[in-house]
């Protein structure tokens, strides 16, 4: 009788132990889409390899896209800009501008039909800002694949009618 009392009291304190604990990370943040995305924003403006990466991708996509300008001048402009505080910063942003530029080339080169009326808006405002001395990257592009627990609800589809039922089943 003592040896079940001695566990029902252990058992009893282990499970009530956990109590003053911190709990699991779900929350109503993280299951509404809040939570650690909404604390763990970054200025974009003040990021050099946001910055870098933003300039690089415009110049390979403005050159996609047939826009007359110097892309060696821009990246020399904008590099000698980041790195006049820092010059030791210059191999690092160097290497970011490099692959960033490549991997977008390499990207939109097999697309033909990249050069759409809306893009090559967005490309032209982007790559005058740059040329300009503006190398604020460009606002982000909003997101459509919200994945909180009720992101996709309410939204239909491009026929008007709710979401398809064989993607539901997938």
């Amino acid at each position: 009788m003592q040896i079940t009392r001695f566990l029902f009291v252990a058992l009893a304190a282990g499970s009530l132990a956990g109590c003053g604990a911190s709990l699991s990370k779900v929350t109503t943040g993280s299951l509404f889409g809040g939570g650690a995305k909404a604390a763990s924003t970054v200025d974009r403006n003040n990021d050099p390899v946001e910055r870098t990466m933003d300039v690089a991708a415009t110049s390979a996509r403005a050159l996609k896209c047939g826009y007359n300008f110097d892309p060696i001048k821009l990246k020399n402009d904008f590099l000698n800009t980041q790195t006049a505080g820092n010059p030791a910063d210059t191999a690092k942003l160097t290497q970011i501008y490099d692959a960033s530029f490549n991997s977008v080339s390499k990207t939109v080169a097999a697309n033909a039909d990249y050069c759409s009326a809306d893009r090559t808006a967005k490309i032209k405002l982007a790559l005058n800002r740059h040329l300009a001395g503006d190398y604020t990257p460009s606002p982000a592009e909003p997101k459509d694949d919200d994945t909180s627990l009720f992101g996709g609800w309410g939204k239909s589809s491009p026929d008007g009618h709710g979401a398809d039922m064989q993607e539901v089943f997938r």
